[in-house]
């Protein structure tokens, strides 16, 4: 991005400022305009309009409690913030069309607490120029907050944790946060925490996306009690959530309504939890389609002890896999539709199963190694079912795979 000092005269912020509570108004129209501004110290305010084409922002600020207000109406704007060196920094970008890309940058080394960042972008509909929204923050107790609206829009949203001790400043969030919702068709979003493990609360991140063929993936690592929340209505969309460490817990919500469905082509969603104890995924996932056989697909890997995978699954076509290697792990499935499938993997001692499937033509395979196992089923009274259940007392059948690319690097991310 070209980077352009104004004058004073320049109908921007002023130049360069270096003492503390400085204020910086300004606004432009027109097309191919570009605005810069620098400043250092603490309680800095930096605020810029821009309406037209093609124009650009650049905010860069060094200290803590520093705002940057960024607003962009048109097309193919560019805007970026970055916030370096101190806490409690607010950077809000609100831009208003099409082609438009926000990127927003906070937190330095150990002194970056409480650092904040909004994005909010509006598009049409109509088209398939979408809008690129990156966030990245360093250290803890960070929230990135980023509303998409329109087709084709890309979120990516990065923070990364740092040792820190019980009870620092600015508490008010847990660890690190990130909320993303976008609106519309062809959609992506990606978050990705990285924290170290220590007491207190840890990272939240949410997605939530409303259209089809929308991608969605967080991976949250090296750390302790994590939440992952991913929600997507409508159809085609896909969930990826990776999680590596004990007390994590996934909930993917995916729900179809769209009548144009063709079969195999419902949502999918993935859970890979690596930790050692207590990780919770959750799927739900329901298409109402008049037409049958949307052809969801689930599937959950979890490896360590007393870890929980429950699915549940109504309508057509339904695909179920859920692998546990350890003890002490449960899977619940529950699909209450027809013409559905379940492939239910245990290795290790004293796990359980519990699979249900409603109505007819229901089939699943049930694979229990090593000892101490229990698995129950029950299928429904409409016919045509059929189930393999095999338990064997020795262990070693199979492993993980746990390569990064085959737990949950989609294809075109």
């Amino acid at each position: 991005m070209k980077k352009v000092i104004l004058c004073a005269s320049a109908l921007m912020f002023g130049a360069v400022a270096f003492a503390q509570q400085n204020t910086s108004t300004g606004s432009q129209s027109g097309t191919s305009n570009s605005g810069d501004v620098y400043q250092a110290g603490t309680m800095n305010k930096a605020n810029l309009v821009q309406n037209g084409t093609t124009n650009s922002s650049e905010s860069f600020q060094y200290g803590e409690s520093n705002l940057v207000k960024v607003d962009q109406v048109g097309t193919s704007n560019q805007s970026a913030a970055i916030q370096e060196g101190g806490s409690d920094n607010k950077a809000y970008v609100d831009q208003d069309d099409l082609g438009n890309i926000s990127s927003i940058i906070q937190g330095t080394g150990m002194a970056a607490v409480g650092n904040w960042a909004r994005v909010t972008q509006s598009g049409s509909t109509d088209v398939t120029t979408g809008n690129w929204a990156k966030v990245k923050q360093t250290y803890d107790q960070s929230k990135a907050d980023v509303t998409q609206s329109g087709d084709d829009n890309q979120a990516k949203v990065t923070q990364v944790g740092k040792p820190n001790q019980p009870g620092a400043p600015n508490a008010r969030f847990p660890r690190n946060e990130a909320d993303v919702d976008q609106m519309g068709t062809g959609n992506k979003a990606r978050v990705n925490q990285e924290s170290y493990a220590v007491s207190g609360d840890k990272n939240m991140a949410k997605i939530s996306t409303t259209g089809t063929d929308n991608l969605a993936v967080v991976e949250q690592i090296e750390t302790q009690g994590n939440l992952a929340k991913i929600t997507q209505d409508n159809n085609y969309a896909e969930a990826y959530v990776d999680q590596d460490s004990d007390d994590n817990k996934a909930t993917v919500n995916q729900t179809g309504n769209d009548v144009d469905l063709t079969a195999g082509n419902g949502d999918k969603a993935v859970v890979h939890q690596m930790g050692s104890t207590g990780n919770n995924a959750i799927v739900n996932q329901t298409s109402i389609d008049p037409y049958g056989d949307p052809g969801s697909y689930a599937r959950v890997l979890q490896d360590g002890s007393d870890n929980l995978a429950k699915v549940n699954q109504s309508t057509r076509g339904q695909e179920a896999f859920v692998h546990q290697f350890g003890t002490d792990n449960t899977v619940d499935v529950t699909q209450s539709g027809y013409s559905q499938y379940a492939d239910l993997y245990q290795n290790g001692s004293d796990h359980k199963i519990d699979l249900t499937q409603g109505w007819s033509k229901g089939s699943a395979i049930i694979s229990q190694y090593g000892n101490g196992h229990s698995a129950t089923y029950t299928q429904g009274n409409g016919g045509n079912n059929s189930i393999t259940t095999l338990q064997e007392d020795f262990v070693g059948q199979g492993s993980l795979d746990l390569t990064p690319e085959v737990r949950t690097t989609p294809a075109g991310y």
